[in-house]
């Protein structure tokens, strides 16, 4: 049984899922709508009726039964071909072994699956990733919703979703083998370690308590806080300890402690306090007495190395080599491996938010629901077997520390996939189908089918006489029987044979792309390449396009509620079939594209349409109107949706309805679900939109194009083949599909001043203690955790000179960050990093800022997580920033949050500072009072100057005053003007200039053709005289041919002409779509010609880099390119004067321009080899009137208005310069890619 014909599919498969994006046609946006074409069967002459095959009249069908032993050998023949039949081969899910590696079964002696089967949805997080060490003994949620992971030998890692901050003995820490994290009341954070006793650490500095401060022991296993916020110690070999924060207080067997060596401790609802022994069981402790509880009374083995109280009071307790035991208050109940926990090694037991209890042990993790236990090993994605702890975060998520393995994230029972490890056929599954009895059926590429009953995997192939291992769609009948479709024709399966029909048989084609159903028990068979057929169980009745079919590959078919087929063509649209006429529905009727890949219709009736090019959405109530042609004054009744619409992707391969209404969209770049219409209301927009692929954090990166390859079973479980050999097959179950239920907190993170990294507590104790030179440990802390190393003396020196100015009160914990910072008027750049507490996904994290004082709207919403501030003037400003996330959540989780604000205050530079005002007065009074003088000696003086004389006299001279002020002011005014023209000149001159070099060869070839074809005119009139006419046709075809060269030079000058007029003329200031690369481009080449005519010795080389991923974006075209001519011009200014300067034959002058897409946005960088800008004067460079160039050389407003055009664009404008031996500047330019309106 050979493949007839798999090419179309792969071709088709292959285009949809290597394209992300596909551009829409025209016909897509037709708007001219038209009646649809209808043809009726009964009225098409003789010659074109259907053709209608007879089984009885045909070679009988293919019986093939297999063999359902080992051992068993049937065979039967195919295509001149003896083939050996063999039994299904049935493959186990992955099941719970010991450790002898023996299955281990329930007391019904079935075995336990690990997990739901598959692959679990881990993340694993190890030193690759900037973990400290990959051996984690314990973990933390603090209440900033942080995590903290205590290694064995690498000190504590922070976690804030961003990336790790590591602490170790470096920093303060007592040692670096951490056994416990705890954080107390206080929001102090406490750590046990393995021969440092324990640290304080209160976001600042660490405390350290040892056997010198009254701890017992160097070993801390384990801290607890009880209910009144005393600090309880377990250690090896001294008993407990009790702090209550002054003194510590030794308890051990003496006292009546169950043993010395304590590695547990809990609080029990009464207050009572237990602790774990190794060995020696447990203790239970009321204030008063010891009460020890072993194996004879129940416990299942002394060796507890954890207690764990339970949202209902009941106590967990863990035990090494004897499992786990549940106390009730009145006795105890034990679980072992035969209960279906993975190991009886138990490390750590957590309870999640959904009440379900976890157990870290030495073979994976085990969850119990209170009912069963569920096991996941490394099989499953388990970073390592052998779990340490456990800690849920916000979100639910759980996170598990392994010995070795680093850090496994478990984002829950959303998602599993399944692949051929677990037993699939093939890893391409194409189509999905379930049965009567529930099994599912899953059709692959190239496997066959595989039946799985939830435990198993049961695969059949040609080897057991199924048509095509290729198969395309699957539908089990009311009879029961699967009919399954593939790239070999037909196969009917009845759970013991297989029955193979052809094109023998009357098939239209062997190629089965669909198959349905109808009401009336007649099967339909669409096919690539013959249409559809239509089999009543006794004969094939096939139509093509010339029966009024949309097409010849038809990939989906289906029955509505009032009886129509709808039949979806890969290249001609939707035929909806009556039974007796086809109407054809196209782009010409509305639809988004004629390219249908599925045909879903909802539990309202509404018919939903995936196409190549978007989805089309039609209303039940509009259905028999449209296929009428009956459109209400010209609109369409179809509403189309894409991802201009917040679709992931275009390419809509598969469509779900779900029962509550919800429609799931299988797309070439995953799922999308959202809300179905509601009665009664409009349908215009994608509400409650969700998406779920690789860029949201799960495993579906594109689906299939089979029928229903992506399928919605009996239980509500959603299942997708995706298209990808490491997910393969995804199972979505979206009521377990963990979501955030709390909005995220923003924080500030780091402040950086003028561009670079500051150590506050460095500047904090200059600031306190000016003379000390000593280096505190609240510096070397930040230094490690900022730097990731102590900084030099003279590195320290250095910054503290820079930023001997700033000023403010205090540093916060944990980040940080100086309150009541005020910044001199010369650290007047300032950067804000920030965030959020979601750890798991910040990339779903979206954020929004707003300088009050400098900024005239919020920002737009942006994934990048830094703001940067220059050239701020003097004033007070408070930075306010909000986030929201936009992964699954509920309620007001998915909202923004409320703003953050934090304050800082810029001085004014020294010349507007108020003492200096204070000067000015006392100046102009110095003036001031000799001319009062003056003036009264001559008053006194005019004997018979009468009072009103000198009024007027006083009030000429103020009117003159007046209008002398008013003159200067004008005078200002207009010089002001003139320096802002004459930048803009300068810069149109450099255009021109450059231009005119470009416009000399078209020039000079013009002129060149023009005296050749005066000459032959010459020529031809002579040639005329003579009567040489075939000579004269020869001259004048020359001619004619320098005419055309002349026309084409003097459109290249005219486009030249045009490109510099684009480049000069004031623009409307409206933003338009640019392709920054051809702007960036032009600017370059122009600005080098441009000063090259000025300067004759001007050499210098550039190059560009330019991005080709970079999207056109929206931004004011002539404001841009006259701030890139303005970089490059500086940048070649720079060069040539270095070159001046050095006079050195080895310096080669570079200019380069590169453009990048980063996050939110892209950048474009100009960079040089110049001669650098000093560190002093470059805070300045944005200025007004500031320059560094000779006098006439250049107005200081350049980078002043380039500078002001990007805030403008909702970007930045960054600078790095140094003027050492490799000196050189950079510019950067970051343009938001949805720049402000």
């Amino acid at each position: 049984m050979k493949v007839s014909n798999f090419s179309f599919l792969v071709v088709l498969f292959l285009m949809v899922s290597c394209s992300e994006s596909i551009e829409k046609p025209e016909s897509v946006l037709k708007v001219n709508l038209s009646k649809p074409e209808q043809t009726n069967i009964s009225q098409l002459p003789d010659s074109l009726l259907p053709v209608k095959t007879f089984l009885k009249n045909s070679p009988a069908p293919q019986v093939i039964q297999f063999p359902l032993n080992d051992g068993e050998f049937n065979f039967y023949e195919s295509e001149g071909e003896r083939i050996m039949l063999e039994p299904p081969a049935v493959l186990p899910l992955l099941v719970m072994r010991n450790e002898d590696g023996g299955i281990v079964r329930n007391e019904d002696g079935e075995p336990f699956i690990l997990g739901e089967g598959g692959m679990a949805q881990f993340t694993t997080y190890t030193s690759d990733d900037g973990l400290a060490l990959d051996a984690v003994n314990s973990s933390l949620m603090d209440s900033r919703g942080h995590l903290w992971f205590g290694t064995s030998g690498g000190g504590v890692s922070h976690y804030d979703g961003t990336g790790f901050t590591n602490y170790s003995t470096a920093q303060g820490l007592a040692a670096n083998n951490l056994r416990s994290i705890i954080e107390d009341r206080e929001g102090n954070l406490w750590f046990g370690t393995v021969g440092g006793g324990a640290s304080k650490y209160d976001g600042k500095s660490f405390t350290n308590y040892n056997t010198t401060n009254g701890l017992p022991d160097d070993i801390v296993f384990i801290i607890k806080e009880d209910k009144d916020g005393n600090l309880w110690f377990g250690t090896n070999g001294a008993g407990v300890s009790k702090f209550d924060g002054t003194t510590f207080e030794n308890f051990t067997t003496e006292d009546g402690l169950a043993g010395n060596v304590v590695v547990s401790i809990e609080e029990d609802k009464n207050g009572n306090l237990w602790f774990g022994t190794y060995g020696n069981g447990v203790s239970r402790y009321d204030g008063n007495n010891f009460t020890t509880f072993n194996t004879e009374d129940g416990l299942s083995g002394d060796r507890v190395r954890v207690i764990f109280k339970d949202s209902r009071d009941n106590l967990w307790m863990g035990t090494v080599g004897d499992g786990v035991s549940k106390y009730d208050g009145n006795s105890f109940t034990n679980f072992s491996l035969e209960d279906g926990i993975a190991s009886m090694v138990i490390r750590y037991i957590a309870e999640d938010k959904e009440g379900n209890i976890w157990f870290a042990t030495g073979g994976g993790i085990s969850r119990y629901d209170g009912n069963d236990f569920t096991s996941y090993t490394t099989r499953q994605g388990l970073a390592g077997n052998n779990v340490l702890s456990i800690t849920e975060d916000r979100a639910g998520k759980l996170w598990f520390g392994t010995d070795g393995g680093g850090i496994s994230r478990y984002d829950g029972k959303g998602f599993t996939s399944y692949t051929t490890v677990q037993g699939l056929a093939a890893n391409i599954v194409m189509s999905v189908a379930e049965d009567s009895n529930q099994n599912l059926w899953f059709g692959t590429a190239n496997g066959g089918i595989s039946k799985f009953d939830g435990k198993r995997f049961t695969n059949y192939t040609t080897a057991q006489g199924l048509a095509s291992d290729i198969v395309y769609s699957i539908r089990e009948t009311k009879s029961g029987n699967l009919w399954i479709g593939g790239g070999g024709g037909l196969s009917l399966f009845d759970g013991r044979k297989f029955t193979n029909y052809t094109t023998e048989h009357g098939l239209s084609s062997n190629d089965v792309f669909s198959i349905l159903e109808d009401s009336n028990g007649i099967l339909w068979f669409g096919t690539d390449g013959g249409g559809i057929s239509k089999f009543d169980g006794e004969s094939f009745t096939n139509y093509a396009p010339e029966h009024g079919l949309a097409g010849y590959a038809i990939l989906s078919i289906l029955e509505d509620k009032s009886g129509r087929i709808w039949i979806g063509a890969a290249d001609g649209g939707i035929s909806v079939f009556d039974g007796e006429s086809f109407t054809n529905i196209t782009i010409e009727q509305g639809l988004i594209d004629n390219g249908v890949f599925s045909i879903e219709e909802d539990v309202a009736g509404n018919i939903w349409i995936g196409t190549e090019h978007g989805l089309s959405y039609l209303n039940s109530n509009n259905i028999e109107a449209l296929l009428a042609g009956d459109f209400p004054d010209d609109n369409s009744l179809i509403f189309n949706f894409s991802s201009a619409d917040g679709l992931p992707n275009d390419v809509i391969l598969q469509i779900v309805s779900f029962p509550d209404g919800k429609i799931a969209l299988g797309t070439n770049l995953g799922i999308a679900l959202f809300d179905g219409p509601v009665d009664g209301e409009p349908f215009v927009e994608l509400s409650n939109l969700e998406l779920f692929n690789s860029n949201t954090g799960y495993p579906v990166k594109d689906l299939t194009d089979g029928q229903n390859g992506m399928f919605l079973d009996s239980k509500g479980v959603l299942w997708a083949g995706t298209g990808n050999n490491k997910t393969a097959l995804a199972r979505f179950s979206y009521p377990s599909l963990l979501k955030n239920e709390e909005l995220p907190v923003v924080e500030i993170k780091q402040l950086r001043i003028n561009e670079e990294v500051v150590s506050w507590n460095l500047l904090a104790h200059s600031q306190n203690n000016p003379e000390s030179d000593a280096i505190t440990a609240l510096e070397i802390n930040e230094e490690v955790s900022t730097f990731g190393r102590s900084l030099s003396l003279k590195e320290r020196e250095a910054m503290r000179e820079r930023f001997s100015a700033i000023k403010f009160d205090s540093i916060s914990p944990f980040h940080p960050i100086p309150q009541n910072l005020v910044l001199p008027y010369k650290n007047n750049i300032l950067n804000i990093d920030f965030s959020t507490n979601e750890v798991s996904k910040p990339y779903l994290v979206e954020y929004r800022y707003f300088l009050d004082g400098y900024d005239q709207e919020w920002s737009p919403i942006l994934k990048k997580s830094s703001a940067t501030f220059g050239n701020i003037q003097e004033g007070t400003y408070t930075f306010q920033v909000m986030a929201r996330y936009t992964g699954p959540s509920v309620g007001e989780a998915g909202e923004w949050t409320e703003p953050i604000s934090y304050t800082f205050t810029v001085l004014p530079p020294w010349y507007r500072s108020w003492w200096a005002y204070i000067i000015y007065g006392l100046i102009f009074l110095s003036f001031i009072y000799p001319i009062s003088r003056y003036q009264k000696n001559q008053v006194l003086k005019a004997e018979q100057k009468k009072a009103r004389e000198r009024e007027l006299a006083h009030a000429r001279e103020i009117e003159k005053a007046y209008s002398e002020l008013e003159a200067s002011h004008e005078n200002l005014k207009e010089t002001q003007s003139q320096l802002i023209q004459a930048e803009k000149m300068a810069s149109l001159g450099e255009l021109t200039a450059g231009i005119a070099h470009e416009i000399q060869n078209p020039l000079n070839f013009v002129n060149n053709f023009s005296e050749v074809s005066n000459e032959l005119i010459d020529e031809m009139m002579e040639e005329l005289k003579n009567g040489d006419l075939e000579e004269t046709e020869a001259i004048a075809g020359d001619i004619k041919e320098n005419l055309g060269r002349i026309t084409l030079h003097g459109k290249r000058a005219d486009a030249i002409v045009k490109a510099m007029l684009q480049h000069s003329r004031v623009g409307s200031g409206k933003k338009e779509s640019t392709d920054i690369n051809a702007l960036a481009d032009e600017c370059l080449r122009l600005s080098f010609h441009g000063i090259k005519a000025k300067d004759k010795t001007f050499n210098a080389d550039f190059k560009s880099d330019l991005d080709e991923s970079i999207p056109k974006i929206e931004v004011i075209q002539q404001d841009l390119g006259r701030v890139i001519l303005n970089m490059v011009n500086n940048a070649f200014y720079s060069v040539n004067e270095k070159a001046h300067q050095l006079g050195d034959e080895n310096y080669s002058p570079m200019v380069k321009l590169s453009t990048k897409k980063v996050i939110g946005g892209l950048e474009i960088t100009v960079e040089d080899n110049g001669t650098g800008i000093p560190k002093e004067i470059i805070n300045k460079i944005y200025q007004p009137f500031f320059t560094t160039k000779p006098t006439g050389k250049g107005t200081g407003l350049g980078l002043s208005l380039s500078y002001d055009i990007v805030k403008s664009h909702g970007g930045d404008l960054r600078v790095k310069s140094s003027t050492t031996e490799s000196s050189g500047t950079s510019f950067t330019i970051y343009i938001p890619e949805k720049t402000e309106a």
